[in-house]
């Protein structure tokens, strides 16, 4: 997918084509009335509602369904199909690919009827999104979980701007393991960043991978007030990223 892919199922009317080089980030409200929750519903294959009825509560299980749906529905624009005709494959580690469309990078999050989607048709991706909120054990948590440069730092934080780092530290730890494919399962506390609201959004370290850091480049994002997010994307030269949010008005009316 070398050339600039403009959507043809109409997600937005004047969307810039998605070139390479560029990334496209996308805000979506996954919380949706009951009968867009069924709408969305007829886009998933049978084995994505059976994963999606499994979870442990509707809220849940809806958001899944609204974010799985939306997904397809901006990888048919982006690739000039219908949303039921794409087909999903994994890695070998379990990170979601396209079976089919080999160039198209895509990475979906969503936390507290809040989600994105990033994509890229030129470099592997990754996003997270997370609700800020208090985490009553979040030092405890931190020593678990972070490094512990990263572990002191946040300690040093003033109460209101702790959690704000602790889940500044958390996007961006999981939108960096998501792009690699990793996953959670390498570890958190074995990928090192950047933290405040000052210093360069980056991947400092990575354990066991000297030269892996610099490789990867990291956005910092609040996509909604109470938000906090990130991106992780595998280059090292200058990366155009764009951003909007799908209201899916007129999508919604297609199905």
């Amino acid at each position: 997918m070398a050339n600039p892919v403009k959507p043809t199922w109409p997600i937005s009317n004047n969307l810039t084509p998605l070139e390479p080089g560029t990334v496209h980030i996308w805000s979506f409200h996954t919380s949706r009335p009951s009968k867009e929750v069924g709408l969305l519903s007829k886009l998933l294959h049978k084995d994505e509602i059976n994963r999606a009825m499994r979870m442990r509560s509707l809220e849940v299980r809806e958001q899944s369904i609204v974010g799985r749906a939306v997904l397809r529905i901006f990888l048919a624009g982006y690739l000039g199909c219908e949303p039921q005709a794409i087909i999903f494959a994994s890695t070998g580690m379990g990170k979601p690919i396209l079976a089919s469309h080999q160039g198209l990078y895509f990475n979906l999050s969503h936390s507290h009827g809040l989600g994105l989607i990033a994509l890229s048709n030129s470099v592997e991706i990754g996003v997270d999104v997370e609700k800020v909120r208090l985490i009553e054990n979040s030092l405890f948590l931190a020593e678990r979980f972070f490094s512990p440069w990263e572990s002191h730092t946040l300690s040093q934080q003033p109460g209101p701007e702790m959690q704000s780092i602790f889940f500044q530290a958390w996007t961006r730890k999981e939108a960096f393991l998501k792009a690699n494919g990793h996953g959670l399962g390498f570890g958190l506390d074995r990928v090192e960043v950047s933290l405040g609201r000052n210093e360069t959004p980056r991947i400092r370290l990575v354990d066991g991978c000297p030269n892996e850091a610099g490789r990867w480049t990291v956005l910092h994002l609040e996509p909604s007030m109470g938000f906090m997010g990130a991106a992780a994307f595998l280059a090292t030269q200058n990366i155009q990223s764009l951003t909007w949010h799908w209201d899916g008005k007129e999508n919604l009316k297609m199905i």
